[in-house]
C-alpha cells in the first residue's frame, strides 16, 4: 500500500471526524431534481425501518434499518458536511 492507496484503516480517523457532526445540518443534493436541503427538512416515514425523502420530490435519501446485532443505513444522493475541524484529510 502507499500514500495514495490504502485500506479503510488508513482513513478511519477522517471517517469518524465526517461522522460525528449534527446530522440534521447536512445538506444533500438530490440526486433526482438537484435540489440542496439539510438532513431536517426531509420528509421521515417509519414502518420496517425509517426513510428520509427529499422535500422537493420525494425521492430516498436515507433508508435505515435497526437490526438485534447493527444498524444499517444507505445514503443516497452527495452530502455536504461543514467542517469543524482540521479540514485536512
Amino acid at each position: 500500500m502507499t500514500d495514495l492507496h490504502t485500506d479503510g484503516n488508513g482513513v478511519a480517523g477522517l471517517l469518524e471526524e465526517i461522522l460525528a457532526v449534527e446530522v440534521t445540518t447536512m445538506v444533500r443534493k438530490c440526486q433526482s431534481c438537484g435540489d440542496r436541503q439539510p438532513i431536517a427538512a426531509h420528509r421521515a416515514y417509519r414502518g420496517a425501518g425509517v426513510v428520509l425523502r427529499c422535500p422537493s420530490c420525494g425521492d430516498v435519501a436515507v433508508r435505515i434499518g435497526v437490526h438485534a446485532e447493527a444498524v444499517t443505513v444507505e445514503w443516497r444522493g452527495t452530502y455536504a458536511i461543514a467542517q469543524t475541524g482540521s479540514g485536512s484529510p
